[in-house]
């Protein structure tokens, strides 16, 4: 048991995170940063990596915390683990989890008592259908409001009292760029008008270079044309490059109305990769639309699809290339995207914010660790990318903090 189409955490979900969102809005808390914990497959391991993190919100002089998975079953070990350990050191936490019918927890303790279950089926049953139990900003707000319930218990309530000038750590500014067009021609290009032009046969040269890859296919999806049959979902990704600064800070330039969906399967089996059920079949079908995780139902798919060598959508190397594949082709958009200052855009500014003596709330996203295609890559060069990440596995699963402003800048890859 793990994670399934209808909970996954795609890479665009870390994108636009609810939990980020929500706590970056209230006045009266100060939210410090995100703590990122891989799922480990060895108990030892889950235990280790949970006290790590309590560690990390210790000395964070965290005062509580949000935790949110997107797994269960075995995952929940690493879920319970961490609300322990967080409890253990006199930091409460609400729990956001799937649980409905056939998520209940495997495990508990005493300090599990609070879980917004963020289940959104009638049967109470996991679905292969993306996005269709997504976490929401209606989930993230109803935990922040638990929690702050639990801290006033906790002798410790949100107050509106002024102890000093908030102070700004960084400044992160989006301009999103408006794309209504997307159309093969002869060079990748973007013009006025919202036009994007993707280089006929661009995958070519890509597919012949990584030998786990049979073929590649890129074809370009309208809005509302989604009558047809896809592979299993690997992905929905941003396009967004960084044009000022690292990660997290400077300028971003992010090209709205279109969204990158990857898919993939098997050759001569047909093997669909996935972990605990595969999402193929009629995309209309297959996918809830303006979910978090999702693209939005007026958006454009730039949709890659991957044929593996038979095997290797069942090998960590196998789905890398494919992650990797697709981010070399949106690599050529980002290069075009470097010098988008002359067409009109929609700026956008987040700050990472010090607020003297208010309560420190902290995320602790639990996402994917165990390898093939269950993994998570931590900053990329580029904003929701993949290239130059390292893969929560291969780094033991050791807990990453990263702030508010590097999650929304794409510094988490989902390689689901």
């Amino acid at each position: 048991m793990g994670l399934g189409p209808s909970i996954k955490m795609t890479t665009l979900h870390h994108f636009r995170c609810p939990v980020t969102a929500v706590l970056s809005r209230e006045e009266n808390l100060e939210f410090p940063g995100i703590i990122v914990d891989g799922v480990s497959e060895v108990c030892d391991d889950k235990i280790y990596t949970a006290k790590r993190v309590a560690d990390i919100a210790e000395a964070m002089r965290a005062d509580a915390a949000i935790v949110a998975i997107d797994g269960w079953g075995n995952h929940h070990v690493d879920f319970v683990n961490v609300i322990e350990q967080l409890g253990l050191r006199g930091i409460p936490s609400v729990g956001l989890s799937y649980v409905g019918l056939q998520g209940r927890l495997v495990c508990s303790n005493s300090y599990v008592d609070c879980v917004v279950d963020f289940n959104k089926s009638e049967s109470g049953y996991e679905s292969c259908v993306v996005g269709q139990n997504n976490l929401t900003d209606m989930d993230a707000v109803k935990a922040v409001a638990l929690l702050k319930n639990k801290l006033k218990k906790a002798g410790k309530a949100v107050t509106s009292e002024d102890f000093g000038k908030n102070r700004t750590l960084r400044r992160l500014t989006r301009k999103a760029f408006q794309i209504n067009e997307v159309r093969f021609g002869e060079r990748t290009a973007i013009s006025r008008g919202g036009i994007l032009t993707i280089r006929k046969g661009i995958e070519k040269s890509i597919a012949v270079a990584e030998p786990r890859i049979q073929d590649i296919k890129v074809n370009i999806v309208q809005p509302g044309e989604h009558d047809f049959f896809v592979n299993s979902n690997l992905d929905y990704a941003p396009i967004a490059c960084k044009v000022r600064g690292e990660l997290g800070e400077g300028v971003t330039y992010l090209l709205s109305g279109v969204t990158v969906m990857l898919t993939g399967v098997e050759e001569n089996s047909g093997f669909q990769p996935s972990n605990i059920g595969s999402s193929e079949g009629i995309l209309k079908e297959q996918v809830v639309l303006d979910e978090a995780g999702t693209p939005g139902s007026t958006d454009i798919l730039l949709h890659v699809d991957i044929l593996f060598q038979e095997g290797e959508g069942r090998t960590a190397e196998g789905i890398m290339a494919g992650h990797r594949s697709a981010d070399l082709i949106v690599q050529e958009i980002r290069k075009e995207m470097q010098s988008l200052d002359n067409l009109p855009y929609i700026r956008e500014e987040y700050r990472d914010v010090a607020k003297p003596g208010k309560r420190k709330v902290i995320l602790v996203k639990i996402v994917s660790g165990l390898g093939n295609m269950y993994d998570t890559a931590m900053f990329p060069y580029e904003p929701g990318g993949f290239l130059g990440a390292h893969n929560m596995m291969t780094s033991g699963n050791i807990p990453y903090v990263i702030t508010p402003n590097q999650c929304r800048d794409g510094a988490i890859h989902s390689l689901l």
